[in-house]
């Protein structure tokens, strides 16, 4: 069977039970009122605010994340300006201290004047 015969079958026309005339004009005479059904089912109802809070659950995680990994990085930037200062200073010291030898060895050296 077909989409399209389905489709015909499930909305053709349909005669209302007997008495259904009947119930309704006596409802509408007493002044009763006539409950309608709810169009939505009630777990599309929940559906929403369910699918709210996931995705406000998700995205305050993909923050935090977001914000450990900055601090993250922020550690290892002043971790890796104090090493480079730490090299420096070393490197000064290095080139002081040959600096020193040299000089001493200099000044021991005899001058040739030729």
């Amino acid at each position: 069977m077909s989409l399209e015969q389905e489709l015909r079958r499930a909305l053709a026309r349909k005669d209302p039970p007997r008495g259904f005339d009947d119930r309704v004009l006596s409802k509408i005479a007493a002044g009763g009122t006539v409950r309608v059904p709810a169009s939505v089912p009630r777990w599309r109802r929940a559906s929403l605010p369910i699918a709210a809070s996931l995705l406000l659950a998700m995205g305050t995680t993909y923050y935090v994340h977001q914000q450990q990994r900055a601090a993250e990085a922020h550690v290892r930037a002043e971790q890796a300006a104090h090493d480079v200062v730490l090299a420096l200073q070393i490197t000064s010291e290095t080139i002081s201290a040959a600096q020193a030898k040299v000089q001493e060895m200099t000044r021991y050296e005899p001058k040739n004047d030729y």
